[in-house]
């Protein structure tokens, strides 16, 4: 099921002794809109003495990209659970949005560390410039290239605007329907240099 990134907004019920209490607004990666209110009410009882009856959902909100045609470079934040203890983690993505990005950081982490989808915990999540803007104490006279504030070499390899990718098995196509046929007296040439 693909996640969807929802904006969660609730806090704790009115009363007389507090009228208005203090609003709390999240962002949360969930399949559905129920289980983002579920997660909401799961993190907020980690902070504060607060719980789904005793608190009031203000507003449950889609979040979504503007523009998914472009590859970009994410920067997650996680803390998760393993077998031994708690660790905090940063890992970075490549995808069109915030949402496959960290569909992305999932899948990793169960094949990479065995950590389930329960015991992530998503910090932050945010777009990791590349060139120029990434970093601020850059100064074009006295520092070389400009740096990129992508840390990871998987993700930095994409980063090249040169970037070449060998097309290792190419078989032509007959260009009109009349020329195709079942078998071929030899084998097609896959290699074109």
């Amino acid at each position: 099921m693909p996640l969807h990134q929802y904006q969660v907004v609730g806090r704790k019920s009115p009363t007389e002794t507090e009228p208005s209490p203090q609003i709390f607004r999240m962002r949360i990666f969930a399949p559905n809109e129920v289980t983002a209110q579920s997660r909401f009410w799961y993190f907020l009882h980690q902070y504060k003495k607060m719980k789904r009856s005793t608190g009031q959902i203000l507003s449950v909100n889609e979040i979504r990209e503007p523009n998914t045609n472009i590859v970009r470079n994410y920067g997650i934040t996680i803390r998760y659970n393993s077998r031994s203890g708690t660790h905090n983690m940063y890992k970075e993505f490549r995808a069109t949005d915030v949402c496959k990005a960290v569909s992305q950081m999932y899948q990793d982490m169960a094949g990479r560390h065995r950590a389930r989808f329960s015991t992530i915990h998503i910090v932050d999540a945010a777009i990791v410039p590349a060139g120029v803007k990434a970093s601020k104490r850059y100064n074009p006279l006295t520092d070389g290239d400009a740096p990129a504030a992508v840390q990871r070499p998987i993700v930095k390899q994409f980063l090249n605007s040169k970037i070449k990718f060998p097309l290792a098995h190419r078989i032509a196509r007959p260009a009109e329907k009349k020329f195709r046929h079942t078998f071929a007296a030899r084998r097609p040439t896959t290699y074109f240099s």
